[in-house]
């Protein structure tokens, strides 16, 4: 066909459609979303974002001060301190209610297991007892409180008891020191049933004949067992012990054990705050003899063969068979008198054995 000269050349006359034109396309598709996006805002553009979050730029931290806890502390702390000053004024000077005396600083003396060659030091001397501190200004304010107390020695054979039968009279013997002075409900004036139950049978109809029908110039039952008159007297917290055990032969194959304590008391007056103490001095022999040769006790109790003892802060003459503090007035009816005579004692001091003829004498200190 001839060319004719006006008509222009068509542009995709020479234009080669293959791999590398493909590639060289700059112009992507846009997606689906996108096209219909552009659509509707090329008639509608869109007006409010209201709903889009303003962005707020950060501020930078501030630093903490810490002065302001501190002094927020100290504040509290000042408060406490003011609500509670009796309990600081307690702990500072290690005496805390419900403490025992001593226990903050480690001077609670140890039971003991020898007898002391002198009389115990008397802590913070100017002190005087009150219901928080009733053993303050006394020895017992560092002794062991009850049971804890008593320390029973090694078991040992003896005469024809072994090891392990003599641990066991060792613990019976115990366990009557508890029941006759430690034991809060007699301490207050019941009836010490669980002492008699561990005596044997004629020890046992002794003693509650003594506690039952109590008489002037007899045997007194505070020697056996400790309690106050309930009508007069109000125990004040525990009970201080210091003393040992110690065993020996009976010379005819049994065993005899021997307890000496100091059981430190502190009471105070119905109606009244004012504290005293009383300090019994009890030293008792439980003999257990030979089953061979007697006739056995029954299991489980003990035979007092010997007793003694004193009772410092006690009224003299005839007590009822009751604890009686200087305190008590007593009445008309009772033998009882409030003076103590003759050369002072120290109830305190267990290296001395004790001495009947000072039954009544004054005490060195209470």
């Amino acid at each position: 066909m001839p060319k004719i000269d006006d008509q222009p050349d068509d542009p995709f006359d020479k234009l080669v459609l293959d791999e590398d034109f493909v590639r060289a396309a700059e112009h992507k598709e846009g997606s689906a979303r996108a096209r219909m996006l552009a659509s509707r805002w090329k008639k509608s553009p869109p007006q409010d974002t209201s709903w889009r979050a303003p962005v707020i730029p950060l501020k930078p931290r501030r630093r903490r001060r810490r002065q302001l806890p501190l002094f927020v502390l100290l504040a509290v702390g000042l408060v406490a301190v003011s609500m509670n000053a009796k309990k600081v004024h307690d702990w500072a000077f290690s005496k805390a209610p419900g403490v025992k005396a001593g226990a903050a600083h480690g001077a609670v003396a140890p039971a003991l297991t020898t007898t002391p060659t002198a009389a115990p030091p008397t802590p913070m001397v100017d002190q005087s007892p009150d219901l928080q501190h009733p053993f303050v200004g006394s020895p017992a304010d560092t002794w062991s409180s009850g049971a804890a107390g008593i320390a029973l020695p090694p078991a040992k054979p003896i005469g024809v008891f072994s090891a392990s039968t003599v641990a066991k009279d060792e613990q019976l013997v115990k366990d009557y020191l508890v029941a006759a002075y430690l034991d809060p409900r007699t301490i207050a004036g019941g009836y010490p049933q669980g002492a008699l139950d561990l005596l044997a049978p004629a020890n046992s109809a002794w003693m509650r004949k003594l506690v039952d029908h109590p008489a002037p110039k007899a045997d007194d039952a505070i020697m056996l067992t400790s309690r106050f008159d309930p009508t007069v007297a109000v125990p004040v917290g525990d009970v201080r012990v210091q003393g040992e055990v110690s065993l020996a032969d009976d010379g005819d194959n049994g065993l005899r054990i021997r307890s000496d304590f100091d059981f430190v008391y502190a009471s105070h007056p119905v109606g009244s705050t004012e504290v005293e103490r009383t300090i019994a001095r009890r030293t008792l022999t439980f003999r257990f003899y030979d089953p061979n040769r007697y006739q056995g006790l029954p299991a489980g109790t003990v035979w007092i063969e010997h007793y003694d003892g004193y009772t410092g802060d006690q009224l003299c003459g005839f007590t009822r068979g009751y604890l009686v503090p200087y305190f008590h007035a007593p009445a008309a009816s009772d033998s009882a008198s409030a003076a103590p005579s003759g050369t002072a004692v120290d109830p305190y001091d267990l290296s001395k054995a004790p001495d009947l003829r000072a039954a009544c004498a004054v005490d060195s200190r209470e």
